[in-house]
């Protein structure tokens, strides 16, 4: 049999649900059944699961083993305030149902919302009951949006997986017309389901990519800087020009700041410059604050001389800067507030056309300019993971528009759970890179870093050719 766009977007409701279960898959459900009569709600405290798991939940509806069904698994429905992040939940579940008795291995999810669409099937795939917490969840799922039938692994659902009475149940891509399965009568839970290849796409591999990650936005708290100087020539001067200003005299160091506008930041690497900061006499009394602007320069020259003399050769460029990054007077800048620090240490990003990025790691509590963005965290192997070929892939595929990632983006990029070990790994090579950025090694550490991400995310070889060939 084959699963059809209408077979899908017909589904809308419990009935709906119920029936596509019975005619299209042909589980043993009464016509006139309902849910509540097919089914047992399970309660959230009863599968003891934890608050951040069981707060995106709906419910939970048990179909246990259907009389006459072919083998000894076990259907369950899982609704979900968000499509995104399933995988994490439907494990989590899994470990809460084996403390109650259920075997994983035997357990297959259908997620869906509050209103049933979007949904997937979900299994542990090519697996038995011994190592199924290591087994890589299977998933077939439909995005309604571009209206195509999308496979999470190189494997259709198993020919015996529904049907009591037959033993031919492929899944067809709605575009590709994937033929009929062939009869295997001799299938059972703990051989391999029988298995069509489906080439990758990008659309397939970018669905797989945001259904193994949880959103960033769950852990960290991306930080976005649009904030300029209008004259960053004028403003931003090198470690030997702070040097300088500073021999020759010593109060000028108050107003040079460690700060980070989008041109410093490199993959793996940041140039440290300094903002020249005198924030507006709005928001700070000066010595020449509420007076003429020839008087008041004339006290800037006298308190501050060297970096009048500085800013003075950009006189024209910022005067005629965009008001909003003015401050009273044209070598003033607006508040201190508006440069954000932001905790340090923090992982630092710019943002570049279609997509993002590169990023690095900053720990000197730099002040952020322009069109930057930041993530206060210690942890090395997130800055593995968004320096890897394959977030940057994502990232490029998933752009909107031809302008700027926006921040809600960034929140919602999928980061993979990564093992303590895994961690250590990724941090261990990032902090060589950083510690030799310019290192003919570094494409040599790269390619490991790629070697440990690729399996978090389970990704195939035709996925990996997909986003290296196009990177």
């Amino acid at each position: 049999m084959k699963i059809t766009r209408d077979d899908i977007q017909g589904i809308s409701d419990a009935a709906s649900l119920l029936a596509f279960l019975r005619e299209t898959l042909a589980l043993p459900i009464a016509a006139d059944a309902t849910l509540e009569q097919t089914a047992l709600q399970l309660p959230l405290p009863y599968l003891g699961l934890s608050e951040s798991v069981a707060e995106p939940i709906v419910d939970c509806w048990h179909f246990g083993g259907l009389p006459g069904a072919a083998s000894p698994w076990s259907l369950f429905l899982l609704r979900l305030k968000k499509e995104l992040g399933y995988p994490n939940i439907v494990r989590a579940v899994s470990n809460a149902l084996q403390q109650r008795g259920i075997k994983p291995a035997a357990a297959h999810f259908v997620c869906a919302n509050e209103h049933f669409q979007p949904f997937a099937f979900v299994y542990f795939g090519d697996t038995v009951e011994e190592d199924w917490q290591s087994a890589k969840l299977t998933i077939f799922w439909w995005k309604q949006e571009n209206a195509t039938i999308h496979v999470g692994s190189e494997h259709t659902l198993p020919a015996n997986l529904f049907s009591a009475s037959q033993h031919t149940s492929a899944i067809a891509d709605v575009e590709s017309n994937v033929s009929e399965l062939p009869v295997n009568e001799e299938a059972t839970p703990r051989v391999s389901p029988p298995a069509i290849v489906i080439p990758t796409s990008p659309d397939d591999l970018l669905a797989k990519i945001e259904n193994a990650g949880t959103p960033l936005g769950r852990h960290w708290e991306p930080n976005r800087s649009r904030r300029g100087t209008g004259c960053n020539a004028a403003f931003f001067i090198d470690e030997r020009e702070r040097q300088a200003f500073i021999g020759e005299d010593a109060k000028n160091e108050a107003l040079l700041m460690p700060a980070i506008s989008q041109p410093q930041i490199k993959k793996w690497e940041l140039e440290m410059k300094y903002l020249i900061l005198i924030p507006s006499g709005k928001f700070k009394r000066w010595p020449w604050s509420g007076r003429s602007e020839s008087e008041a320069e004339q006290i800037f020259a006298a308190e501050y001389p060297a970096i009048h003399a500085h800013l003075n050769g950009y006189r024209d460029k910022v005067r005629t800067r965009n008001a909003g990054d003015q401050g009273e007077f044209y070598w003033e800048l607006p508040g201190r507030e508006e440069y954000p620090e932001f905790q340090p240490p923090k992982i630092v990003y710019r943002f570049q056309g279609r997509g993002i990025w590169q990023a690095t790691y900053d720990t000197s509590g730099a002040l952020m300019l322009g069109w930057t963005g930041s993530i206060s965290t210690p942890d090395l192997s997130l800055l593995a993971i968004l320096n890897s070929k394959l977030l940057d892939w994502y990232a490029y595929a998933h752009a909107k528009s031809e302008n700027w990632y926006k921040n809600r983006d960034m929140m919602r990029l999928p980061i993979a759970d990564c093992t303590e070990a895994q961690k250590a790994a990724l941090s261990e090579l990032v902090q060589v890179i950083l510690d030799a950025p310019q290192n003919a090694d570094v494409p040599a550490l790269e390619a490991e870093i790629d070697k440990v991400i690729y399996p978090l995310y389970g990704v195939t070889d035709a996925d990996i050719a997909l986003i290296e060939e196009n990177r």
